[in-house]
């Protein structure tokens, strides 16, 4: 087999496998990666106060996907439990966490 072809497979393997973790948080499901997106936004000096919540549910940089959340009225208890699955995202990505899913 031509070895440019089969390192083609893999990298196209590995990339549909790195995108299939979801972290799951009450009634909501979101991607990994949005997941180390929205830790990335929280560090931002805005976003950190006593109502980081809703800095970060006001935030312009929030993605789409996080707006259903925002709309919660229990927004700040489930964003702190994604914060809290994002501050140890090697323990998703291995899925050795229960809210984490599809390895």
């Amino acid at each position: 087999m031509n070895p440019f072809l089969t390192v083609s497979l893999c990298l196209c393997a590995l990339a549909v496998l790195s995108d299939g973790v979801t972290v799951k948080v009450g009634d909501y499901s979101f991607p990994l990666e949005s997941v180390k997106k929205l830790k990335e936004l929280s560090a931002e000096p805005a976003a950190r106060s006593s109502h980081n919540a809703i800095n970060l549910c006001n935030s312009p940089k929030l993605t789409e996907e996080f707006h259903s959340i925002c709309a919660s009225p229990k927004s700040g208890p489930l964003l702190r439990k994604l914060g809290a699955i994002a501050e140890n995202i090697e323990i998703c990505e291995i899925c050795a966490n229960i809210a984490c899913s599809g390895c």
